[in-house]
């Protein structure tokens, strides 16, 4: 338990260095998000379309996007958007990475875009379904705001349902701090979304969240986000745990020696005395 513990103090404190150092190059550092359609109600395995995608920087907040809504009106098919699905989502994302292409060296912070089911990994997959060949962001240069935050402030630091009923951290962290959510849609209104051909509130749900992390990421650099972590959550300090870190101290050991020499002379005293 303790050992675990001081695992978690050291993660905590790598997590904190490395939020910072994505502040101290804000410039270079993007919030990203994206919408697709539900993963949950997939019965046939086969890849989920991704609808929209947003990217935040970090230091100006200007804000690049793509969308199957924006393809259309670029390629002029508006009122025929189910018609050419595949050939607007690869117009989507062929900008897109080739903005990853053009700013490769910047850091991308998202929510639990891990794997293949949702994240980097099924943005890059379903290029490839499309025919496209995606380019890679290599891993050093992701990071996960939702993990930084357990790190911070434990695994209990917001509920998976927030008091208004919503799903997810997420929500549960917005409303907690007064964070406007206007347009931020649920798994299930998105998957209703997409099922209506309603595009144009998809890419609205996506801008809006790449604006919720900002807020959420800002207040956590600058120690003012309100969560339900408890004190010792918070500052990853126990009794436990400090009777471990005296322990590890190199004072540790010369008031260990110390102490062991006072009992051997005070025995030798007492028998001679």
């Amino acid at each position: 338990m303790s050992s675990s513990e001081l695992v978690r103090i050291a993660n905590r404190k790598e997590n904190r260095k490395a939020l910072e150092k994505a502040f101290a190059n804000a410039e270079q550092s993007y919030l990203i998000h994206y919408s697709c359609e539900s993963f949950y109600e997939n019965d046939s395995g086969q890849s989920r379309r991704v609808t929209s995608i947003a990217v935040r920087n970090l230091a100006s907040a200007q804000t690049h996007s793509w969308s199957i809504h924006k393809s259309a009106e670029l390629q002029h098919k508006l009122d025929d958007i189910n018609d050419h699905l595949d050939e607007l989502e690869h117009h989507m994302l062929a900008d897109y990475f080739q903005f990853l292409r053009n700013h490769a060296n910047f850091t991308y912070i998202h929510w639990n875009m891990r794997d293949e089911a949702y994240g980097f990994q099924a943005i890059e997959h379903r290029f490839r379904v499309l025919g496209g060949e995606p380019y890679i962001l290599q891993d050093e240069r992701k990071m996960d705001l939702a993990r930084v935050l357990v790190a911070l402030y434990g695994r209990s630091y917001a509920p998976h349902t927030s008091a208004k009923g919503r799903k997810g951290r997420l929500m549960s962290l917005t409303e907690m701090n007064g964070i406007a959510d206007l347009d931020a849609l649920q798994g299930a209104e998105e998957a209703d979304a997409f099922k209506n051909g309603n595009y144009l509130e998809l890419h609205r749900s996506t801008l809006r969240k790449v604006d919720i992390f900002a807020n959420i990421i800002d207040r956590t650099h600058d120690k003012t986000l309100k969560t339900d972590a408890t004190f010792w959550d918070l500052y990853g300090i126990k009794p436990v745990v400090l009777i471990d870190l005296v322990k590890t101290h190199p004072l540790y050991s010369l008031i260990g020696i110390a102490g062991t020499g006072i009992g051997f002379y005070t025995k030798l005293f007492g028998l001679f005395y």
